[in-house]
């Protein structure tokens, strides 16, 4: 986790970019006419708004201590209409923003999703896949609020703001300026508050990104964790990320607690000495009754709104530290790309040539693979072996392309992968993976994940094909048995029947196959090899071997060690040189791991 906790601290101390909101306001553009008819409206309630202080100070000077009841009873109607509509204002627009909210938040989403989708596999290998999800997730759904009633927000209290002060200026000038004498200290503490809350606020938004991510790989990995009896330190982990969060959060609020008492304070400072000084010019005679009630109800609108803006500033922080986080996923771009002009074949033959590859996955890294040069020929069925970290998984990656040789180049049929679109190499290339990852679904839905429009008939005859038929009609609910989450209540066995039946349907030209280490029982163990040999049948096939059997059966073997082809040839040729191949051949029966380790 090491690397992830780097990453977080330098995206929560980087300097503070305002242009992510404003980027992330694009997304208000197809919504414009409602957000447009929301601002109206908020014109609307902001003078209906300022309309009653102005109608208190009518009553008050004009019809109190006289008997025009009837004109008072008006202008008190008027009130409560006012109020009325003031009301259906802010039902109405509340309707419209917040089905615009939803709406550009499924946007956003989308956007970090497809986006994601697009990533190389360089970024998902150096990526907790907790921190992704964290952006398309918890932070999209930080923007909402700030993003919608930002602006609606901000220009309702700007007029609120500029009227309310226009209108004291006009009932005297000499009170107003008591209030605006607050203001230079008030806006002074509002940047002091502001440098603070958005440092607390990145650094709680990158503490609750590693606690995901502690989640997530805890879940996936809750299999190891208890059978290695490591609950207790999985947990202490976790507890220790969650209190980070705690204090982070904690400092948060304790920037915005103290900044609202600030607010209160020029408030109750400024109506103190506007009752004590507007007071004295009542009863001097130079200022009404009705005027000083109007211009006290007037220092609310004054205080509120700037209140309220101090609440948007405080969600603001908030989604600007989001915003940050949603767009460090949408500006990373994948190292491999589709070169312009490259060709769409509509098959492949099968051939793969290496010509002294190199492959770096960081710049000053040691080789991953160095100067790997080996040609296969279409049909040949070649067994990559090494220990871990040898090179075997790198020569899958270049091949299926999820990364760009640093060196050299990798040509399919003769032609450089780079020059071929990425659409050729999917279609014509097949990898089953180590794993045997499913799909949440049934098993009919895992088959037909390579090929949509397969009919039942077409998944029955390649299951038949592969001798895998009776094994996946012997499942409780047959084909339509739900397999789990990444095929958790189908045994090893079972996996691996359904990743090569959806291999053969999508009826790829290359098959890439990582077999498992764990074991199987015998009677597995002889379908799946059987399947194998049916599946790799007239198609290139290269086996991350583990399996003494399936090494056997190879046409050729590729040893690895150090990132270079120590070796090739066959498995009988190989013993009897006597060199790398031959020791890995000792070594795996004199360990118990067997070729498990190999």
């Amino acid at each position: 986790m090491s690397q992830d906790w780097k990453l977080e601290e330098e995206l929560a101390q980087a300097r503070l970019d305002a242009s992510s909101l404003a980027r992330v306001g694009r997304f208000l553009i197809p919504y414009k006419r409602e957000v447009a008819a929301a601002l109206a409206l908020e014109v609307l309630w902001c003078l209906s708004h300022l309309a009653g202080p102005l109608m208190v100070q009518r009553g008050i000077d004009r019809y109190l201590g006289t008997q025009e009841l009837g004109s008072l009873a008006a202008l008190a109607a008027l009130y409560a209409v006012n109020t009325l509509g003031r009301a259906w204002l802010v039902g109405y627009e509340l309707k419209l923003l917040t089905g615009s909210g939803q709406r550009v938040v499924g946007d956003i989403r989308r956007a970090v999703f497809d986006h994601v989708q697009a990533l190389c596999m360089g970024f998902f290998d150096r990526t907790q896949q907790g921190r992704v999800i964290a952006r398309v997730d918890r932070d999209v759904d930080a923007l909402e609020r700030s993003l919608i009633w930002g602006p609606v927000t901000a220009l309702s209290a700007g007029l609120v703001l500029a009227f309310a002060l226009a209108a004291m200026a006009r009932y005297d000038w000499r009170l107003a300026l008591t209030v605006f004498a607050c203001v230079p200290t008030l806006v002074l503490s509002t940047e002091v508050f502001r440098r603070a809350g958005i440092a607390a606020y990145r650094r709680t938004r990158a503490d609750m990104s590693l606690v995901t991510a502690h989640y997530a790989e805890s879940i996936n990995g809750m299999r190891v964790i208890q059978a290695s009896g490591r609950e207790a330190e999985s947990v202490a982990a976790g507890r220790s990320l969650i209190q980070a969060v705690r204090a982070s959060a904690l400092k948060a609020v304790r920037v915005w607690s103290a900044y609202l008492p600030v607010v209160n304070f020029h408030y109750g400072l400024s109506g103190a000495a506007v009752l004590f000084l507007g007071g004295r010019m009542v009863l001097a005679g130079d200022l009404t009754a009705g005027a000083l009630v109007a211009f006290l109800m007037l220092l609310e609108h004054v205080f509120q709104p700037i209140e309220e803006l101090g609440d948007l500033y405080n969600e603001l922080l908030s989604a600007q530290a989001a915003a940050e986080r949603v767009f460090q996923v949408l500006d990373t771009q994948p190292s491999v790309r589709e070169r312009a002009g490259a060709r769409s074949l509509a098959s492949l033959g099968g051939g793969v040539e290496f010509d002294a590859v190199r492959l770096r996955y960081v710049a000053g890294a040691p080789w991953a693979l160095d100067g790997v040069s080996f040609s296969v020929k279409p049909g040949q069925t070649v067994a990559l072996v090494g220990h871990t970290g040898a090179g075997k998984s790198s020569v899958v990656s270049l091949l299926c392309r999820f990364y760009d040789a640093t060196e050299g180049s990798v040509r399919l049929d003769g032609v450089d992968v780079r020059d071929l679109t990425l659409e050729t190499l999917r279609r014509n290339i097949g990898v089953i993976p180590q794993d045997g990852f499913l799909f949440s679904g049934t098993v009919v839905e895992n088959l037909r994940f390579g090929r949509p429009e397969a009919t039942d008939a077409e998944l029955i005859a390649a299951a038949r094909a592969l001798g895998a038929h009776e094994l996946l009609s012997a499942l409780p609910q047959g084909y339509d048995t739900p397999v789990g989450e990444r095929g958790s209540r189908l045994s090893h066995g079972q996996r691996q029947a359904v990743c090569y039946v959806r291999a053969l349907l999508a009826e790829p030209r290359i098959l890439i196959l990582d077999e498992a280490t764990s074991s199987l029982d015998s009677a597995s163990e002889r379908t799946l090899q059987k399947a194998l040999r049916r599946l790799s049948a007239g198609r290139t096939t290269f086996v991350v071997a583990h399996r003494l059997s399936t090494i056997r059966s190879a046409d050729r073997i590729l040893v690895f060690a150090g990132g270079k082809v120590m070796e090739e040839g066959t498995h009988a040729a190989l013993l009897e040189r006597g060199g790398a191949y031959a020791r890995l051949h000792a070594d795996a029966f004199s360990t118990p791991a067997g070729w498990l380790e190999a």
